[in-house]
């Protein structure tokens, strides 16, 4: 295999990767809270080449691949619903905290969220069903569905530490560190936040990526016939 070859192959993979990215932020583009992934690229290892002693050292690219996808951590504005189970945190860094099925505890900046009936007594839950966290990290309990119940709000020191779990769910890792509480967050009631996703903009990645793994496949394609002409003269 030539090197031509491995490196157009290279980034065939990598444009196809990009538009993975790409799409998951089209299919999230109505996702209340969803917050956009941006692909970050990064060069494979380079050769180095020096035909004579005299000659300057020369840097022969073996292609690139996909390093990480970076999550945009922006606000992405309010749309008022007038009810009273929607949320919205004002500020971009700021996070709702829910206990899932299996104990985890998540973050989200999806302040869609309802009553879900357990034993008798309502709870109020995101729309997975997973219960919403006060400060003190309890589930809430509600006995007045118009009133604005007590959520808990925290942030993060790193948010590009967070990893994705699904459903505008956030893990917090290693990296990211420790949930911390913010007192005295703004929240507002009869609100959503939008998705992240800007169509205009995603729909131009698209023409971009496609024409990137078009023409790392069209090199493919000539560095094969080159191939087969040069295996012809033997």
């Amino acid at each position: 295999m030539t090197v031509g070859f491995h490196t157009a192959s290279a980034g065939m993979y990598s444009a196809q990767r990009a538009m993975d990215v790409t799409a998951n932020n089209i299919a999230n583009i109505s996702t209340d809270g969803y917050k956009e992934d941006n692909p970050s690229f990064a060069d494979l290892l380079y050769t180095n080449v020096k035909e004579r002693e005299a000659a300057p050292e020369l840097k022969v690219g073996h292609g690139s691949k996909l390093g990480k996808t970076d999550t945009v951590f922006e606000g992405a504005g309010i749309t008022e619903t007038d009810l009273s189970q929607d949320y919205v945190l004002t500020d971009a860094r700021n996070f709702f905290a829910v206990r899932a099925a299996d104990g985890r505890t998540l973050y989200t900046r999806d302040g869609r969220f309802g009553l879900s009936n357990r034993g008798g007594n309502f709870y109020l839950a995101d729309s997975s069903g997973n219960l919403v966290l006060g400060q003190d990290g309890r589930t809430i309990r509600v006995t007045d569905a118009n009133a604005k119940q007590n959520m808990g709000v925290f942030t993060f020191r790193n948010l590009d530490g967070l990893e994705k779990s699904g459903n505008s769910c956030y893990m917090q890792t290693d990296r990211s560190g420790a949930a911390e509480a913010v007192r005295g967050a703004e929240i507002k009631q009869g609100f959503l936040e939008p998705s992240g996703t800007d169509f205009a903009t995603e729909i131009s990645n698209v023409i971009l990526q496609q024409r990137a793994y078009d023409m790392n496949a069209k090199m493919v394609a000539m560095t094969d016939e080159v191939m087969q002409t040069v295996n012809s003269l033997h």
